[in-house]
């Protein structure tokens, strides 16, 4: 009896100290996975982002050839050369 009370004290600061080891190391882990997750779903995002960019590349790799690859630049893209003045009318800028 006299050593269980000899060493109450240090026993319950090392059990602090487990504890608190234990918890710091379960909220480190819990930590991780909510970054991996994050991480997996910008992952995700940007593999969609890829993919409609290579959609949109092969759309217009097959509306280009050489001859009316000026005509793409110039009325999807809004491409001008660079002597070109360009004219709005007022009537379809409203519209």
């Amino acid at each position: 009896m006299k050593i269980l009370k000899r060493f109450l004290p240090q026993s319950i600061i090392v059990g602090l100290f487990v504890f608190f080891l234990v918890f710091s190391i379960i909220t480190g882990f819990i930590f991780q996975i909510q970054k991996i997750n994050q991480y997996k779903a910008e992952i995700i995002q940007i593999n969609n982002e890829i993919e409609n960019t290579k959609e949109e590349i092969n759309r217009l790799e097959k509306l280009c050839n050489e001859n009316d690859l000026e005509e793409v630049a110039r009325n999807q893209l809004g491409m001008i050369k660079s002597n070109e003045i360009i004219y709005v009318d007022s009537i379809e800028r409203d519209n």
